[in-house]
């Protein structure tokens, strides 16, 4: 009985060494070219959508927060100031 439990801890051993030496790194590797390839797509992406045809004239309108209440913010902030003589 005692000889059974020590063949298995020793075969469980070397499966467990075999699976972390040569599994493990295959499926890490893959991963890593997964997420490569998914962020090379997504940069492609983005460049092909901030690409802009020759000629072609776009407005972008970003509109500003509420929050403002009631500023005109393109005449910039007032700042008091003294005349120094």
């Amino acid at each position: 009985m005692l000889f059974r439990i020590i063949i298995y801890l020793i075969l469980f051993y070397y499966l467990f060494r075999l699976i972390f030496r040569y599994l493990v790194p295959l499926f890490i590797t893959r991963q890593v070219h997964k997420m490569q390839n998914k962020q090379e797509k997504a940069r492609e992406d983005y460049i092909n959508q901030r690409k802009k045809e020759e000629g072609k004239v776009t407005i972008e309108y970003n509109p500003r927060s509420s929050n403002t209440s009631g500023k005109n913010d393109q005449k910039g902030e007032y700042v008091d100031y003294e005349e120094i003589k």
